[in-house]
């Protein structure tokens, strides 16, 4: 299934919505401007072409139309077709991705007090796939009612329904085509989370997760970038950089804290990790240095 990657921030902006029962023999007109233009059918079905690409979007089911392209009804309606509308706008270039490559679990750079401009991330919203309604009609419907009653005080609730709605979009692109090594990665990812401060153990990572190590070690390659091992001391770093910048703890004690005994091992652990040693990393971050 492909998926459509947009770049955050900023957050896609809701231009509006709307709601229609569409009669046999409609069909949607042809037209290309600069919207996206998000299309659920609740029940009948709704046939559309984008750029020579047909579609037979169904109840249950939902497609995304892109800015810039043709889009036509290449076909009417056959029988009393319940359909929502969303246009948005987003300013990023889109690509598309197949939602087998995606790497959901790849770590981003965090932001600190330092920074003056938000880290750059990306979403995902599939194209066009089966969805359960159930997740998404709550969404649609309490836009639906604050876009007609449009307002400063219904403003932001009516955006901050959009991005719900494209949380859960988003899950269902991960949750249901995601093939086994992807979910083998966020198994070995909550291993890992769960057992931070246990001494790393191969054998106990198979024994709990009951598949070889070689094959869960290639999985969070795959969508991570790091082994198990590295993916701990990443998990232990970022660990220890909060405990430096928040508790008043000794250099060891915050090793021993994130699961390192050895003093000297944690140093140079996260002077290889960070560039600097835990003692000047809090001077820095508590502005002493």
């Amino acid at each position: 299934m492909n998926c459509l990657e947009l770049a955050i921030p900023p957050l896609p902006q809701l231009v509006t919505i709307g709601h229609a029962f569409w009669p046999p023999g409609q069909k949607h007109e042809t037209r290309s401007f600069d919207v996206y233009d998000m299309l659920f059918v609740i029940k009948g079905t709704l046939y559309m072409t984008e750029d020579e690409v047909p579609y037979e979007i169904k109840a249950g089911t939902m497609l995304v139309l892109e800015p810039g392209r043709r889009h036509t009804g290449h076909r009417p309606c056959e029988e009393i077709t319940e359909i929502y509308w969303i246009h948005f706008v987003h300013p990023a270039p889109v690509r598309t991705v197949d939602s087998g490559k995606i790497p959901w679990s790849f770590p981003y750079v965090k932001g600190t007090n330092l920074d003056v401009a938000p880290q750059q991330q990306v979403m995902y919203i599939p194209k066009f796939t089966v969805l359960h309604p159930p997740g998404v009609l709550p969404f649609l419907e309490q836009m639906v009612e604050l876009h007609q009653a449009l307002s400063p005080a219904s403003s932001l609730p009516l955006q901050t329904q959009l991005a719900g709605l494209l949380v859960q979009l988003q899950a269902a692109a991960k949750m249901q085509y995601a093939p086994r090594a992807r979910q083998l990665c966020d198994q070995t990812i909550a291993y890992l989370q769960q057992h931070l401060t246990r001494p790393f153990d191969a054998r106990h990572m198979e024994q709990t997760l009951h598949f070889r190590f070689d094959y869960l070690a290639r999985c969070l390659k795959t969508y991570t970038g790091m082994s198990p091992l590295q993916y701990l001391h990443d998990l232990q770093i970022k660990k220890a950089k909060s405990l430096l910048e928040n508790m008043e703890l000794s250099v060891s004690e915050v090793g021993r804290q994130v699961g390192i005994e050895n003093a000297n091992y944690f140093i140079r652990l996260f002077r290889k990790q960070t560039g600097v040693t835990p003692g000047s990393y809090r001077q820095i971050r508590n502005g002493k240095a």
